[in-house]
């Protein structure tokens, strides 16, 4: 008797969960360590810490790629990029991906997506598994777009509005509503240096300064009509920013902790048991998937290969893998594969990289030759693990449409499919920062319609470099716009 009515209040249990509507707040960008939440003391962000009361916040979560699309396709897909094939913005997540929506509307979700850039647009591929896709980014006849173009971004109070309105028209159903919030990137409306776009950290404070006011008034509109209490809210970012730390500005070309330490906050409902207000474990976006299906008592898909955090800082630790094939892929340089066990994290480079970073979070120290044990315990299990994941055969990445060009040149990023997807050796992107940050400068100075400036500085790579393609190819498109 007592077994029946045990599985009787299990099974209302379960049944309750998987009912319980999943609100995921995705802020592009946001690096975790300017969040008061996670200790930062520049400026303050209530709101946004506001989502852990009642609330987990994990403190080492960190992406998988520092790139828009590659890192929202692992967050949804519990896939790495490298299995996946998306490791670049402009890619097209293919039409057979399972995903987190996907899951959720086979077991009666109405899913609805709020998007704030044309990088995750309808053209990108992660429609998928969604009933509404809100993503009003069209084409242009315009040569290039403006940076702030309403084809290329929108703020977020129209993505927040838009998903109110969707929320209020489902009220009373099992609902996932992914919002996407693009304001914290680069370049900056609220405070920007004139006539450049890179990104400073001013302008990035200021941004996040707004998307927590913004995100304050969602909250008060959700507890006001009831979504609050009742529901999972998942806040993340895709990546972080750079700021200068280690000679990169924007993201994307190295594999720190300044563009892939990235906030994790649950929010539980009302009902939910007394979980860990913090958890110190490290993970990654793609364990995030399993961790909202746990909670919700809905089994994974065999192709999710992320592991749920719902048994808190219980589990032993796993590795978790980050890479960044940007210098790769546009530039023929080594690409940079990390793997964090624990505290330590190796940063495989033709230079290894090993931190600490427990005792050295900016990753100013490299002990790699003080602790050659754990370099070669961390090499061989992302050895293991890049050979258990990498596809047998990978599919020849589809070309984006021209809107899809436009709105990745207006925003710093180059244009076209990897160049070099084949390079597994080249030069250490450390030995060629000099020449990176030329090629941004250039690049800020092209899209600023500083012609002439980026005229000379992609002629002074071609100088230092004639085998950079891509720079004499901007070099060509910088002298063709001054005629």
């Amino acid at each position: 008797m007592m077994r029946a009515r045990t599985l009787a209040v299990l099974v209302v249990a379960s049944s309750a969960a998987a009912q319980t509507p999943v609100i995921l707040i995705s802020v592009d960008t946001l690096r975790a360590d300017h969040l008061s939440a996670y200790g930062y003391r520049a400026i303050s962000t209530p709101n946004i810490d506001a989502v852990a009361q009642h609330g987990t916040s994990f403190a080492n979560v960190n992406s998988q790629l520092p790139l828009t699309l590659p890192s929202h396709t692992s967050l949804f897909t519990s896939t790495y990029p490298f299995q996946n094939g998306i490791e670049e913005n402009g890619q097209i997540v293919p039409a057979s991906a399972v995903t987190l929506a996907s899951v959720l509307q086979a077991h009666g979700y109405k899913t609805g997506a709020f998007i704030g850039s044309a990088l995750l647009g309808r053209e990108a591929g992660l429609t998928r598994g969604f009933d509404d896709y809100d993503s009003p980014f069209g084409a242009s006849s315009a040569a290039a777009e403006s940076p702030y173009s309403t084809r290329v971004r929108r703020d977020g109070a129209f993505v927040v509005r838009a998903a109110n309105q969707w929320m209020a028209a489902h009220k009373g159903q099992p609902v996932f509503a992914f919002i996407h919030l693009f304001d914290l990137h680069a370049p900056y409306r609220l405070q920007q240096a004139e006539g450049s776009f890179l990104p400073a950290t001013a302008g990035y404070d200021a941004e996040l300064r707004y998307i927590d006011q913004l995100l304050g008034r969602f909250e008060q509109t959700l507890k006001q009509n009831g979504w609050w209490q009742r529901s999972l809210v998942v806040l993340v970012s895709d990546h972080g920013e750079g700021l200068g730390d280690h000679g990169e500005f924007s993201h994307g070309y190295f594999s720190y902790e300044s563009t892939l330490h990235v906030p994790l906050i649950l929010h539980w409902p009302d009902e939910s048991p007394g979980y860990p207000a913090r958890v110190n474990q490290p993970a990654g976006l793609i364990d995030v998937a399993p961790t909202i299906l746990e909670y919700l008592h809905i089994p994974a898909p065999p192709s999710f290969v992320g592991t749920s955090l719902m048994k808190f800082d219980e589990a032993p630790p796993h590795a978790v893998f980050s890479e960044s094939v940007y210098p790769r892929d546009q530039f023929g340089w080594a690409p940079l594969r990390t793997l964090r066990i624990g505290d330590f994290k190796l940063i495989e480079a033709p230079r290894a990289e090993l931190y600490d970073l427990a005792k050295d979070p900016r990753e100013l120290m490299n002990t790699v030759r003080m602790n050659a044990a754990e370099v070669t315990t961390l090499r061989s299990e992302l050895t293991k693990l890049l050979a258990r994941y990498q596809p047998h055969e990978q599919p020849a990445p589809a070309q984006p449409p021209e809107s899809t060009r436009r709105a990745l040149q207006s925003l710093g990023y180059l244009v076209g499919p990897p160049r070099n997807v084949n390079v597994t050796g080249g030069p250490d992107p450390k030995d060629r920062l000099a020449e990176f940050q030329l090629f941004e400068k250039s690049l800020d100075a092209l899209y600023a319609h500083r012609f002439a400036a980026a005229k000379a500085g992609f002629q002074k790579l071609i100088a230092m470099d004639p085998a950079m393609t891509v720079a004499k190819q901007y070099f060509a498109e910088s002298e063709r716009m001054l005629k």
